[in-house]
């Protein structure tokens, strides 16, 4: 039915209206950011052997607005060839809409124009309408929380002494401490390694930590009994080789992978 105020296009195929419940947003949080996804799934928009139509989207708002007044246009777009989504800014509106009693909303209108001979529109307008899909992104910040949660933050001890922080550590290996003499040949130990200390929050780069691990300090930064920092472990190591006697006395020569700790990092 004609809504008062709506712009005319040459033929509409949708109009639909759009609600926006707003009202999970407490009080004291800022509204950042709103962006409107239409997007249309399936195949590209137009469809091919609609040469000639162009297609225009319009949204109206119509929400937060005195029931005799005319609707105000928000953005007006128009494509001959349009893929996957398209994204509207709907930041100032939406800080408006707040303000406002009941669901804010807008009218959403998909129109064509034609060229050459044609007098009606194509299947491409009709089929964009129809599987069109709205969703609203909202940013919000609240200030408050920020503050609180950095001051809960700073209460910790931040951070480690370097020599506490997860890093390679020397460790030679004797085999004749480990009762391996008898049958290794050579070498008669090697450097092996390992790995030892914490894992502080802030991780740095050179703890060469997971994604994983990083949300798992932040995590532990706010909850430390409940939650333990990350793991220090070899993430890199390298093989040796060892000449020593098999089973039959006989003579053998063989790489052992994983046997020396190149790196460390947080897991």
């Amino acid at each position: 039915s004609p809504i008062s105020g709506l712009g005319s296009q040459p033929w509409l195929c949708t109009r639909r209206r759009l609600y926006f419940n707003l009202s999970v947003l407490e009080e004291a949080e800022e509204l950042t950011l709103a962006q409107l996804e239409l997007s249309f799934p399936g195949e590209p928009y137009p469809l091919p052997g609609a040469a000639g139509e162009t297609c225009t989207l319009s949204l109206w708002n119509v929400g937060g607005r005195p029931p005799s007044s005319s609707p105000s246009l928000i953005s007006s777009q128009s494509f001959q060839s349009l893929r996957v989504s398209l994204n509207l800014d709907l930041t100032v509106v939406s800080r408006a809409w707040r303000h406002h009693s009941g669901n804010p909303g807008a009218i959403l209108e998909v129109g064509s124009s034609l060229t050459g001979s044609r007098r009606v529109p194509g299947l491409a307008c009709a089929r964009l309408g129809l599987a069109l899909r709205a969703s609203l992104l909202v940013v919000s910040l609240n200030r408050e929380k920020c503050r609180a949660s950095r001051r809960k933050r700073s209460s910790f001890q931040l951070p480690l002494a370097f020599s506490r922080v997860c890093k390679r550590r020397r460790l030679h290996i004797q085999f004749r401490d480990v009762g391996w003499q008898h049958w290794i040949i050579a070498p008669q130990g090697y450097m092996a390694n390992y790995c030892h200390g914490e894992c502080p929050y802030p991780l740095s780069e050179s703890l060469n930590g997971t994604n994983h691990a990083i949300l798992q300090t932040l995590v532990h930064a706010t909850d430390p009994e409940d939650t333990p920092q990350p793991c220090c472990v070899p993430i890199k190591l390298s093989p040796i080789s060892m000449l020593y006697y098999d089973n039959n006395d006989n003579v053998v020569l063989r790489h052992y992978d994983e046997m020396v700790v190149d790196e460390c990092g947080c897991r």
